[in-house]
């Protein structure tokens, strides 16, 4: 019987979770391929090069769509899953014109997909059903979550990921299964393809779980091989490419971007834009570009930085604040609306007295209590935006339900 109520349930979630992003991709979806993703796919296509950047003449590139004949350097910039998957589509349908329906109509599956996905989770740690469904509800029908999924941005995809990592980490710490470990290994090196940054998510993971939690070392050399196997190809490109063993190189401009004298939580393209002018930066515009002008912002970053470092040290805990619970300065559209910002607000405070509890006790929520704050203080680092936010409403639902049942041991016993 609760098993009817269950299965019913969830699939009332579904529909319900379906027709509320029906209407989203009905009132915001993106209507075509834009910005960086329509250069770089559209510049492989005319050349045989994934990049953005083309050459002008030798001492300056810009981010532009190439014509007959002109010059694109590689790039790296970019981890590469997204638009990989984005050119898969395209030989697929071979229709360019319909690319940006195919990429809706895929993350608006991957969208559904990780609504169950999240409520398997949840299963595997929630034993009280409304507290399942409640939880499982608020991430299916957050409207932030709802939303991108008719834009063109990895951020779903990467919430897909993120949550079969998480699955397939309860299953192998329940059932220590090889098939288990082969999945969780093979999401986290998606992840890191998808953002170079999870590399040190998948160590906290292996550090805490394999080391700290279990000592399991055979299973930890097992994962850390069978991962980097993955990612190895795209690695090697790089090195071979440009003498270099990484995923990307952003780390410059991102520092810049949100660490300039106009101060945005939300980072300053426009800062870099105005002073710093590509044609006025002499980088000589071979296939290194790229990595030479990222090495250039990272120069200016730290200088401005260094030269008034408690200021940016203040201006530091404002962006940590902006991420645990919300940026009143925040420029972006509907941001403030009420459907979304109670929400946030409500979810952000649960999560983080309950983060601020849980990390002390060894346990699975410590571990999501680490990665909760890890993810916190490395981003703020750099910049804040609304979607990174949503990548971590899993987790701080996952933390604000246990910090209820913590709440209703102590006061119903």
């Amino acid at each position: 019987m609760e098993k009817n109520f269950e299965t019913k349930g969830i699939l009332v979630l579904l529909i319900v979770g379906l027709l509320l992003r029906l209407i989203a991709i009905y009132l915001y979806s993106d209507e075509v391929l834009t910005n960086e993703w329509a250069v770089i796919i559209k510049n492989f296509k005319l050349t045989g090069t994934f990049g953005v950047n083309v050459v002008q003449d030798d001492l300056f590139a810009i981010p532009t769509l190439a014509n007959e004949g002109d010059k694109v350097l590689p790039t790296i910039y970019m981890p590469p899953l997204y638009y990989y998957l984005i050119y898969v589509i395209d030989l697929l349908f071979d229709n360019f014109s319909y690319i940006t329906n195919y990429i809706i109509i895929l993350q608006t599956c991957l969208s559904l997909i990780s609504i169950f996905l999240f409520y398997k989770i949840i299963r595997n740690l929630e034993k009280n059903t409304i507290l399942i469904f409640i939880a499982t509800s608020i991430f299916a029908f957050f409207p932030l979550n709802v939303y991108v999924s008719s834009q063109i941005s990895s951020i779903t995809l990467q919430i897909f990921l993120l949550l079969n990592f998480i699955f397939f980490l309860t299953e192998y710490l329940k059932k220590k299964t090889i098939t288990n470990l082969i999945f969780f290994s093979f999401f986290s090196a998606l992840l890191i393809l998808t953002r170079a940054e999870f590399i040190l998510f998948y160590f906290l993971t292996i550090l805490f779980f394999f080391i700290y939690f279990k000592k399991n070392f055979k299973s930890l050399f097992f994962s850390i091989l069978f991962t980097i196997l993955i990612i190895s190809p795209y690695i090697y490109r790089n090195y071979i490419t440009f003498n270099e063993i990484t995923i990307t190189k952003s780390f410059g401009y991102n520092l810049l971007k949100g660490n300039n004298p106009n101060f945005k939580v939300e980072g300053s393209p426009e800062f870099i834009e105005e002073n710093f002018p590509r044609n006025k930066l002499n980088i000589k515009t071979d296939k290194y570009y790229e990595i030479k002008l990222d090495n250039f912002y990272k120069s200016e970053a730290l200088k401005i930085i260094k030269n008034d470092y408690l200021t940016y040290f203040k201006f530091y805990l404002k962006k940590v604040y902006s991420f645990i619970f919300f940026n009143k300065d925040s420029t972006y559209s509907d941001y403030f609306n009420f459907m979304h910002i109670i929400p946030k607000i409500i979810i952000s405070i649960l999560s983080f007295i309950a983060a601020i509890l849980l990390i002390r006790k060894k346990s699975f929520y410590q571990y999501l209590s680490f990665y909760y704050f890890t993810n916190i203080f490395l981003f703020s680092v750099f910049f804040i935006l609304p979607r990174y936010s949503l990548i971590l409403l899993p987790i701080q639902l996952l933390l604000s339900i246990q910090l209820i049942n913590i709440l209703r041991g102590k006061f119903f016993n």
